[in-house]
Order: C-alpha cells, then sequence, then structure tokens
C-alpha cells in the first residue's frame, strides 16, 4: 500500500502542448473542489492565443493578479507575435520578478496547492507560476507561553514566511542559509532547516537532514510530530529538541551555532542540538545584570529539583526516616494527620491527580476562565479536602509547593518530562524509603548521563567543565557578566568559537581613565 495519491500514479509527469488536453487533466485532479478558481482566456489581437488560468481562492491576492497581471496581460500583448507566444507573454506580458517556468503537472498542483497562480498557453507543455500569495494569517502574534519581562514581545506565526522573516530581521548575514523541504505526501508541509554556515557543525546539518528523508509519512501539522518523527530518544521522557515560540531565542540558538527547524502552521520551532542547561536558560537572561540573572537561574534549578524531589522526598522522611525530622516537627506533622484514614502515599497521590486534573481543566478553558478554575479549584478542593480529613495540610501544602515550582522552568515539554520522573521518585520512596530517593535520584542521573542530543552530550557543561576551555561552565548555572562570554558553546564548529573581541583601543581608552 502507498502513501501516494492514486491520481498521481494515473497521471504523466510531463504534459500535453494541447491546453485543452491539460484543462481536462487539471480538472479531473480538482474535481469537486469548489475553492480552486479556473477560467480560459484568449489574449492578442492580430494573432491569439488561449491561455488557462487557475488558482485557489483565497490565497492569493485577487486585486494583484487581476490588475497587475491580468488587466496588463491583456493590454500589453496586442502586437501577439505568430511564434514563441510563450517567451513573449513571459517577458513582455507578465511584469512581475516572482515568475518562474514549470514543466510538470505534479509540479503545477503542487504551486496551485502552496498558493501560487499557474497560467498555461495553448501549444506549449510548460506553464508559468506567478506569486501573488495573500493567506489568511494572524501576523506576528505576542508571546504567551515564554513570557520575558524584558526584551522582544513576539512570536512565530503559524504562517511559514512570517517566521522566516522574523529570522532575517534580526540575523543580517548571507551566511544564515534555509534549506526548504516538503513532507507529508498529501500536506506537502513547508519544513525549513535555518544555521548559520560556517559556524554549525556540517555533521549535525546533514544528520537532521537525513532523519528527515528516513521516513514517508502522508501528512505533518505541527513541529511536534516532526520532533517525534526524528528523535532517537523515543523511550525517554526528556526532549531531544528544545522547543520554542521567541524569535529572539531562535536567532541567539542559531549565533551559538545550533541549527533551527520551522515547521509550516506552527508557531513552534525546534532548536538542536540541545543540553540540560539550555532548558533552564530564558530569553531575557542576556537582556538582564548578571547578579540577576544568576540569581534567577539559581531559583530555576532548584525549583527543578522541588518539582522532582519534594513529594517523594515527604513520603520516605515520613514513613521510614521520621528521626531525620526534629521532635517539635514531628509532633506537629503528626498532630496534622490526626484522623486522616489514608496513608501519606495514598494522601499524596490524591492531591497530586487533584492539582494535575486542574491544570489540564485550566489549559483547555478559555483564558480567564482557565485562571480562575485554577485558583478557585485549588483553594475549595484543598479547604474541603482538610476539613474533611482526607489529606492533611502538609500534603496540600507539599503538592502547591511542587506544582508551582515547575512553572519556574522555561520550557514545558522539559517540565513535563520532571512531572513523570517525579512518579517514579515517589514510588521508589515509598516502598525503600530514604535509600529508594537516594537511588531514584542516581538512576535519573544516570539516564541524563547517557543522553546524546545530535552527538552532544545532555549534561555539558556539568559533565565535562573543562571542555571548550571552560568557557561553557560560564553561561551554565552561573552567568558571568555579558563581556566575559567571550566564546560560543560546544554546539559550534571549533575554529569558528569566537564571538566577542575587545578592541585595543578601548583598553588604553579604560587603563587611562582609570590612572
Amino acid at each position: 500500500m502507498t502513501l501516494l495519491h492514486d491520481d498521481y500514479n494515473r497521471i504523466t509527469a510531463l504534459f500535453f502542448k494541447k491546453l485543452d488536453e491539460n484543462i481536462d487533466t487539471l480538472c479531473a485532479l480538482f474535481d469537486n473542489c469548489a475553492d480552486v478558481v479556473k477560467r480560459k482566456l484568449t489574449v492578442g489581437s492580430a494573432n491569439t492565443v488561449d491561455i488557462y488560468v487557475i488558482y485557489i481562492d483565497n490565497m492569493i491576492d485577487k486585486e494583484l493578479l487581476e490588475m497587475n497581471t491580468l488587466q496588463q496581460l491583456f493590454r500589453d500583448l496586442e502586437e501577439m507575435p505568430a511564434t514563441g507566444q510563450f517567451e513573449y507573454i513571459k517577458e513582455k506580458g507578465i511584469q512581475t520578478v516572482d515568475l518562474t517556468e514549470v514543466s510538470t503537472i505534479p509540479e503545477i498542483v503542487g504551486q496551485i496547492l502552496s498558493g501560487d497562480t499557474i497560467i498555461l498557453v495553448d501549444g506549449y507543455d510548460k506553464a508559468l507560476k506567478v506569486s501573488v500569495r495573500k493567506m489568511p494569517n494572524r501576523g506576528v502574534p505576542t508571546s504567551e507561553n515564554e513570557v520575558a519581562v524584558r526584551g522582544s514581545k513576539e512570536s512565530f506565526s503559524e504562517a511559514f514566511f512570517i517566521n522566516r522573516v522574523l529570522l532575517r530581521r534580526r540575523i543580517k548575514d548571507t551566511n544564515l542559509k534555509i534549506k526548504q523541504t516538503k513532507i507529508g505526501t498529501r500536506t506537502a508541509t513547508d519544513v525549513a532547516i535555518c544555521y548559520l554556515e560556517g559556524v554549525a557543525r556540517p555533521e549535525v546539518v546533514a544528520e537532521i537532514e537525513r532523519r528527515l528523508k528516513k521516513y514517508t509519512i502522508d501528512g505533518i501539522f505541527d513541529s511536534g510530530m516532526l520532533e517525534q518523527l526524528t528523535e532517537r530518544n523515543t523511550y525517554s521522557p526528556f526532549p531531544e529538541f528544545q522547543s520554542t515560540e521567541r524569535p529572539d531565542k531562535a536567532a541567539s540558538a542559531i549565533l551559538e551555532g545550533r541549527v533551527v527547524i520551522i515547521v509550516d502552521n506552527s508557531p513552534i520551532v525546534l532548536l538542536l542540538p540541545t543540553t540540560l542547561n539550555s532548558f533552564f536558560q530564558a530569553s531575557d537572561d542576556a537582556y538582564t545584570r548578571w547578579e540577576v540573572a544568576t540569581f534567577l537561574r539559581l531559583l530555576r534549578y532548584i525549583g527543578a529539583f522541588i518539582t522532582i524531589a519534594l513529594p517523594g522526598l515527604y513520603v520516605a522522611v515520613i514513613n521510614f526516616n521520621a528521626e531525620l525530622l526534629s521532635p517539635a516537627m514531628a509532633l506537629s506533622f503528626a498532630a496534622a494527620r490526626g484522623g486522616v484514614p489514608f496513608s501519606v502515599l495514598v494522601e499524596v497521590i490524591i492531591m497530586e491527580i487533584s492539582f494535575q486534573m486542574l491544570l489540564e481543566a485550566g489549559i483547555r478553558l478559555p483564558g480567564p476562565m482557565g485562571g480562575t478554575l485554577g485558583i478557585v479549584g485549588g483553594l475549595i478542593i484543598g479547604d474541603a479536602a482538610v476539613n474533611a480529613n482526607i489529606v492533611s495540610p502538609i500534603v496540600v501544602i507539599v503538592i502547591a509547593l511542587t506544582a508551582i515550582s515547575a512553572f519556574t522552568v522555561p520550557n514545558e515539554p522539559f517540565v513535563s518530562a520532571f512531572r513523570i520522573v517525579r512518579y517514579f521518585i515517589l514510588i521508589l520512596s515509598s516502598f525503600l524509603g530514604l535509600f529508594g530517593f537516594i537511588m531514584g535520584i542516581i538512576l535519573l542521573l544516570i539516564h541524563l548521563g547517557g543522553l546524546k542530543s545530535f552527538g552532544i552530550p545532555y549534561l555539558v557543561p556539568f559533565a565535562a567543565s573543562g571542555i571548550n576551555q571552560g568557557s561553557d561552565t560560564k553561561d551554565g548555572m552561573v552567568r558571568f557578566p555579558f563581556r566575559t562570554l567571550k566564546r560560543r558553546p560546544l554546539f559550534a564548529m571549533k575554529d569558528e568559537r569566537t564571538r566577542l573581541v575587545t578592541n585595543e583601543s578601548d583598553n588604553n581608552k579604560e587603563k587611562g581613565e582609570k590612572q
């Protein structure tokens, strides 16, 4: 069974010189397609020729097509020659820059479905593609999921051409290469691989191209589908790609030597390779002073640890290692649990599932309603559960702190992996106590140490602090002053890692001011 269109298997790659035969072929392919506009026209006065115009309604700029193309075509082709009519129409009749020839039926169909206008000329086995696209889109939206206090407020859009422009506007360099391909035999989704030539590793670019060509699929609708199709760590909850909706973050990644993948119809782009510390870096870290950026980044690491460890640690200490608590704290915990009929593990699971359901419901509901549901629902359910002696107050505090800490990490797919790992550590802690908790943390570190993203170890620079002259550690947990970050990370080619040079004249001036 093939994924290709049955119609494409029946038609020939080349089309005919007779216009009526080509019209019959296109009409058969676009049968019952009410949005396809088709019309046969005759141009010229002394010498006339039939042409056929076909496009999809509401995917082109009709005014531009009719006023600047077709009207001009009829006005300027009064002296139509008897021969060479195709070239005459191309050179004299259509005065637009984005004009190319197509010579096969699959090419014509692909261009029409992409939003271009096709003009066929009788007597010629080739056609003209006129690009007058004007597709519906919501422009450049504001970033909603990765909110930054300082910096650009723009976000990627579902429109493929807008996303390319957002990157080009930030990186004005001819070495910014955008390799474009189509994936999906039925959707023909545009996918672009963006990288800085001479800085990005060629083997990484070649590897992602190989993975994109490895599978044949009927359709791709979002970058998340492409990510799952091309990742190697299929059974790991930790993502091999970093995703973002912010153009400034994607542009910064390109300058670091990373590769950006843009998928049409998706406002989320993919960054690769990626490492653990990349997920803790927010866009505005580079825009604020290093002291503030370092403090906020440390908060994110602490929040990530709390998200993973706090429920399991609480269960381990209460059930097995209560001697770690002071007598006053142990008595306080015991008094809080008075009258609760469930074990500590059941308490934690009940509250954890309740908060996760509230979180999921808040995401699915409209904005104002979702926020209200999360706050009111959490307060009501937590208070009612405590008053009914279903759970203890300390469990509500533990689960609430765990849920809040997850939002400190500025990457939702990465946080989702932490939520899954949290249950694994919770189960080990409930059976083995503090030993199970420590074993769970060690197994997590072992798993992270074995992951790679396109040849880059996941724990760089923590597992190899001396690599790249130790410069990667300057932008890890602690962000050093911006002027000290003179080298690109390990993602870039070895000979192209210098990104900041201090001019000698400025150094001499600073020395003179000190004297």
